[in-house]
């Protein structure tokens, strides 16, 4: 028995009147034991307090007289002995100089000061948009444009992140959640997130052109991202490919329907069924990678994701 709270279940510390010192110290090494302070705080608590390191060993005599007058004690006596015993030891062990040679170990500093260390080493300052440079997927859709001011080809090695798996952990997650992440397709944006799970799990903010002939997929794979923002960019060549619904209704109702409407358009029902993002945006095409399409379909969109993007998901 050497639990602060089985001393204090069997009245201990009046019975044996050990001062509110010691017993601040025996609930502190109890605290220790569980895990609710560490080693440095306790040995803090002892070095720092004269009055502290007094009463654990007027304690420990205290104990011993008890002990010599009522040897029926001797159980209880011993573990509260015990416990002092381990109190002094740990602060002796912590009980050491700091080093005043050198920088601490990066890891051990705060989390603050470490995300900031990424956001100055990894964020350029006049942009927050990372586009691909190089499409991985094999779809015919039209790739970035290389010489739009938006694209960032990160001149910083990201090698650092991978010189342990808590380093990994960190700097790839700030990376990802820091970004918007600006896809040339629909098609492209599914390749990336399939083939990489640590930039699915961490991506926060998704900007992409709705086209291609994968777009349902690919907009299928948004399903389960943590968004907090979304901004779809149409054109014409948004309707270029239709949804399976549309084509089977053709094939029944093929005179007098058009083509052209963005809800017949090809990942239209995957983009509807996306949940739980508080921002999202529509934009026109840049005129030089398609044809735009009116400011009406751009309106009708907004209002129309605006309404059933923002709901919150089921799995909330």
């Amino acid at each position: 028995m050497s639990s602060f709270y089985e001393f204090r279940m069997l009245n201990l510390p009046s019975r044996y009147q050990i001062r509110s010192n010691a017993q601040a110290m025996l609930k502190a090494y109890e605290d220790f034991k569980t895990g609710r302070i560490d080693e440095a705080e306790l040995g803090r608590l002892i070095r720092l307090s004269p009055e502290n390191r007094a009463a654990i060993v007027q304690t420990m005599v205290k104990c011993a007289q008890v002990m010599e007058k009522k040897p029926a004690e001797s159980k209880h006596c011993l573990a509260i002995i015990e416990t002092c015993g381990d109190i002094l030891l740990t602060s002796d062990v912590t009980d050491k100089p700091p080093p005043t040679e050198g920088f601490p170990s990066f890891i051990k500093l705060p989390i603050e000061i470490r995300q900031r260390v990424y956001d100055l080493y990894l964020t350029p300052r006049w942009t927050k948009i990372m586009t691909p440079y190089r499409k991985r997927g094999h779809c015919i859709c039209a790739g970035p444009d290389t010489l739009n001011f938006e694209i960032f080809k990160l001149k910083k090695p990201l090698n650092v992140a991978f010189t342990s798996k808590q380093m990994q952990d960190e700097v790839l997650g700030f990376f990802y959640k820091s970004f918007i992440f600006n896809f040339p397709c629909a098609c492209e944006m599914g390749c990336q997130l399939r083939n990489n799970p640590f930039l699915k799990f961490h991506i926060r903010a998704v900007k992409f052109h709705w086209c291609g002939q994968h777009a349902d997929t690919g907009i299928t794979e948004l399903h389960t991202c943590s968004l907090e923002a979304l901004t779809v960019i149409i054109s014409k060549v948004t309707t270029r490919n239709s949804s399976k619904k549309e084509l089977e209704l053709r094939k029944y109702f093929a005179r007098g329907r058009s083509a052209s409407g963005l809800p017949e358009a090809l990942g239209f029902e995957e983009l509807s069924a996306i949940r739980g993002v508080p921002t999202v945006e529509v934009e026109h095409v840049s005129t030089k990678k398609a044809g735009t399409r009116s400011s009406e379909d751009k309106m009708n969109l907004t209002l129309w994701l605006q309404a059933r993007i923002k709901e919150t998901r089921d799995d909330d």
